[in-house]
């Protein structure tokens, strides 16, 4: 799969998380020089054993270009079959209200399926990747400050100042720092600055549109299989392949078999954080699920009862920023991942779009184009910008609206559940009919970022084309 490059650039990755591994392991199969730097030590990594991704169509067509990725998915992951919604009454069984099956007709026509993963496979899976392609990984690296302005320095390039002084330089920053991101705070002034001067020139006051609510909330806890196992009532969770949804006031827990030893739910709040609770770093200890049983009280008791099975629960509370762009304006800094979107963590797309975005830069600079060199990198960056500015938005959308959607309080509820229930009665229904009721879905699975790269360089080939013509 490797191309080569018409330049060779030196590109420093701040973030070794999924996003920063794949996007280092692409621009390297490039032909490009790449450094990834990691603010965590490698032991605390690899000692991470919980957290899982979701992996929708539209990035397991990604994952499976990759090597061994075929076969890291056949013994690691879980494929999903579908979604459940249920909406929880006290201390009655939740009732089934809706039901999404991945239609064997409608995958097949993707091309693709539906995944559950450990998230620590995949990142190892990754970490091999890049350590057998050359890429420099440099763990207990905390970066503190980006330089891209050539005078800071009086040198050429673009700087990183670790934590203890140590300074790296190159020739692109791609900032994979997820959701508390260093390298997004410098998009972030751009912005201001830039909406500071356009106020000052304009009489315009018009004012932003705000998202429904500014934080995604939500605690994840993981539960070893053998433990639902034992357990008669709990072990029907493990009998099928479905992603089963419980929603109660306000809340939703979604929950599935991860792999073939890990059980995750997943607590989501449909409104703002409360006053107490507070993000956790994912590799901290995390706080007692009886934090979570709170937040939980008319939920099914087969829920709550698997809830205390975790050991432990890890908060996580997502800022949502409106970050119009994810390139600088010096062309030195761009970012990916939880660091340039606003996609829910725990939710479907969020894995999906920083693998997305990770391909779409990989292929951009892997490309042999015509006019494209170490000079003009910043047509590429443009490109990324232009395509990340289609794409996004959708992703960012859908997560909101299933978030809030999921996390209605009575009496909204009750008319989503009204609408939900149109879905039970679907079996044998045709093609068409599946395909409209489902059409959001599909939309957004059916996407493949290397088709949205190659039609952003036809179509600026063919400009130059008409462009050399002209003069």
């Amino acid at each position: 799969m490797r191309e080569s490059s018409s330049a060779t650039l030196k590109w420093i990755i701040i973030g070794g998380g999924i996003a920063g591994l794949t996007s280092a392991y692409l621009l390297k199969q490039g032909g490009h020089d790449v450094v990834v730097l990691e603010k965590s030590s490698q032991n605390e990594q690899l000692a991470n054993q919980d957290g899982g991704l979701r992996i929708p169509p539209n990035m397991s067509r990604l994952l499976q270009e990759l090597p061994g990725a075929e076969k890291l998915l056949r013994e690691r992951a879980m494929k999903c079959a579908g979604l459940l919604f249920y909406q929880c009454n006290g201390n009655d069984p939740a009732e089934l209200v809706g039901r999404m099956d991945f239609a064997d007709e409608i995958m097949s026509d993707l091309g693709c399926d539906f995944y559950f993963m450990p998230h620590k496979y995949l990142h190892e899976h990754l970490f091999s990747l890049c350590t057998s392609a050359g890429v420099e990984i440099c763990h207990g690296f905390e970066v503190v400050e980006i330089l891209l302005r050539e005078h800071d320095l009086n040198i050429s390039g673009t700087t990183v100042i670790g934590k203890y002084g140590v300074q790296i330089t190159g020739d692109i920053v791609i900032g994979a720092d997820g959701k508390n991101s260093i390298s997004r705070n410098i998009l972030l002034a751009e912005q201001e600055e830039a909406e500071e001067e356009e106020s000052f020139d304009s009489d315009d006051s018009e004012t932003p549109v705000l998202p429904p609510i500014n934080a995604y909330t939500g605690a994840t806890m993981s539960i070893p299989v053998s433990k639902i196992h034992s357990d008669p009532e709990l072990a029907l969770f493990l009998q099928d392949s479905f992603w089963p949804i419980f929603m109660g006031n306000g809340t939703s827990i979604a929950m599935s078999q991860y792999g073939p030893d890990l059980y995750l739910l997943d607590l989501t709040y449909g409104m703002p954080p409360r006053v107490d609770d507070h993000d956790e770093d994912w590799l901290s200890g995390g706080t007692p699920v009886s934090k979570v049983l709170k937040r939980v009280e008319e939920y099914d008791p087969r829920v709550k009862k698997l809830i205390r099975l975790a050991s432990t629960s890890h908060w996580n509370i997502q800022t949502i920023y409106n970050l119009p762009r994810r390139v600088s304006k010096l062309d030195k800094l761009v970012v990916i991942g939880d660091a340039a979107h606003s996609v829910y963590i725990n939710g479907t797309y969020n894995t999906a779009a920083a693998f997305e975005e990770a391909f779409t830069l990989g292929r951009l600079f892997s490309r042999s184009l015509p006019s494209i060199s170490k000079e003009n990198a910043s047509f590429l960056l443009n490109g990324y910008q232009k395509i990340q500015q289609q794409r996004t938005p959708a992703l960012e959308k859908s997560s909101m609206e299933a978030v809030i959607l999921l996390g209605l309080l009575p009496p909204e509820c009750e008319a989503r559940n009204n609408g939900f229930r149109l879905t039970l009665n679907l079996e044998g229904a045709d093609d068409a009919t599946l395909e409209h009721v489902w059409a959001g879905y599909i939309s957004l699975f059916n996407y493949d970022a290397r088709d949205a790269v190659d039609e952003w360089c036809m179509n600026w080939s063919r400009l130059g084309s008409r462009h050399s013509v002209a003069n």
